[in-house]
C-alpha cells in the first residue's frame, strides 16, 4: 500500500496543515462556494427542466440555506465533539454530489451547474477525508457514516424534486 509519506512530490508539512478540524471548516466554506456556482449557473432551471421538476430560485435558496446552516453547525459541533463519523458523512455527501454533477454533465452533454466546484473542490476533499478520517472509525462507523451521507444527498434531492 502507498501511503502518503512515501510520495516525494507532496510537501508532508502542507498536508499535516489538513488537520480534522481544519477538514471540517473546509466543508461549509465549499458548500458555500459550491452553492453560488449553482444559483449563478441557475441550477433550479437546469435541475427543473432535467427532472420535470419545479424548483424555484426561492425554494433553491430555502433548501441551500438550510444546508449551509446544518453544515456550520456541524463543523462547530465537531470542533468540540471531534466525531469523526460527521466528517466522514458530510465528506460523502460532497463527494458523491460532485461526483453526481460531474456525471450528470457527461451525461446530458451541458454544464449542470456546480460542476466546476464539485469537481475542483468537493471530490478532492471527499477523497482527502477518506483518506485521513475514515481509518479511524470502526467498520460499523464507516458503513453508517457512508449511508449517513448519501441517505441525506438523496433527501436533499427528493425535496428539491417534490416542492
Amino acid at each position: 500500500m502507498v501511503r502518503m509519506t512515501d510520495i516525494p512530490h507532496i510537501d508532508k508539512k502542507k498536508y499535516k496543515l489538513l488537520s480534522p478540524i481544519v477538514l471540517a471548516w473546509l466543508l461549509p466554506v465549499t458548500i458555500f462556494i459550491h452553492q453560488l456556482e449553482e444559483y449563478f449557473g441557475e441550477f433550479p432551471a437546469w435541475f427543473s427542466n432535467l427532472l420535470n421538476a419545479e424548483l424555484s430560485n426561492n425554494d433553491f435558496l430555502m433548501i441551500n440555506g438550510i444546508g449551509l446552516f446544518i453544515f456550520i453547525a456541524i463543523a462547530l459541533i465537531y470542533t468540540f465533539s471531534k466525531n469523526n463519523m460527521l466528517l466522514v458523512a458530510l465528506g460523502t455527501l460532497v463527494f458523491v454530489n460532485g461526483m453526481t454533477h460531474l456525471i450528470a454533465s457527461i451525461l446530458t452533454l451541458s454544464y449542470s451547474p456546480g460542476t466546476i466546484s464539485g469537481t475542483l473542490l468537493f471530490i478532492p476533499l471527499g477523497i482527502i477525508i477518506y483518506k485521513k478520517i475514515l481509518p479511524l472509525l470502526k467498520e460499523s462507523e464507516k458503513i453508517i457514516a457512508i449511508t449517513l451521507g448519501i441517505i441525506s444527498l438523496l433527501a436533499v434531492s427528493i425535496v428539491a424534486i417534490n416542492i
